[in-house]
């Protein structure tokens, strides 16, 4: 079976819920007869999961039905027209070396600010799938060690590395990527959509083609990194160098 699934999804409490819905929906093409999973990775303060699973929502119900189909996975249906999206409970976790570790496909919380290693070993722990998000600057110096060193403690059943639409495309691939590629590792691709309004209509956007026979929408996320290599593609569009600058200020203005 085929899936279409964003590993690095943020729907923060000031978007509009079902627009980021929507997007999940849109931005992956599921006509060849593959099914969308979208990979919540929520900031500290953020329990949208928590709230489509005890089916509180009520930005979300007003369009959508949520059925709850383990305790990791909601199944949303778009009322409109039948559109269907799993959506798969995660966590973005800053660790003391201020690099994000994503644990996908887990309810349970990790604390922020504990070593790159124990907060990997926390999220295999709890049987999550643990990711080394790509971002600016922190994959280089001291580091860009922290995440060498994942790559030669953990194996690629293990742990995998997180590409992102904030990498420009046309940019060269980072050596530590290619590196992991060579190796084995999976590299997963993810939307990332900044906190600021208006950055919903990214989810989606950038995302992994995955072959997965057996698999079923509700498993897919626990068996990625057990996936044969050429299974597992990215799809979708990172964006250009001046579009990821117009997002980083965009962002920044938010801020201030």
């Amino acid at each position: 079976m085929r899936f279409k699934i964003d590993t690095h999804v943020h729907i923060y409490p000031f978007y509009q819920v079902a627009a980021a819905l929507d997007s999940l929906i849109d931005n992956m093409d599921t006509s060849d007869g593959s099914s969308r999973v979208a990979c919540l990775t929520e900031r500290y303060d953020c329990f949208l999961f928590d709230r489509l699973a005890a089916g509180g929502d009520a930005a979300v119900a007003a369009a959508w039905d949520a059925y709850r189909e383990t305790d990791t996975v909601v199944r949303l249906v778009r009322r409109r027209d039948r559109g269907e999206l799993h959506l798969c409970a995660g966590q973005q976790i800053v660790t003391a070396e201020n690099i994000e570790v994503l644990a996908l496909g887990m309810a349970t919380r990790v604390v922020d600010g504990a070593s790159a290693t124990e907060t990997v070993d926390a999220v295999l722990a709890a049987g999550g799938v643990p990711v080394a998000a790509w971002g600016f600057g922190k994959w280089i110096g001291a580091r860009g060690g922290v995440v060498r060193d994942l790559l030669r403690r953990y194996e690629p059943g293990q742990i995998a590395l997180g590409d992102t639409t904030m990498r420009p495309h046309g940019w060269a691939t980072p050596f530590i990527m290619r590196a992991a590629r060579r190796q084995g590792f999976r590299v997963l691709a993810g939307s990332d959509p900044l906190p600021f309004a208006g950055e919903e209509r990214r989810a989606g956007s950038y995302h992994c083609v995955v072959d997965a026979p057996g698999a079923t929408p509700a498993n897919v996320v626990e068996r990625l990194l057990a996936l044969p290599a050429d299974g597992v593609r990215t799809a979708g569009s990172r964006g250009s160098p001046v579009a990821v600058a117009r997002r980083i200020l965009a962002h920044k203005r938010s801020a201030n």
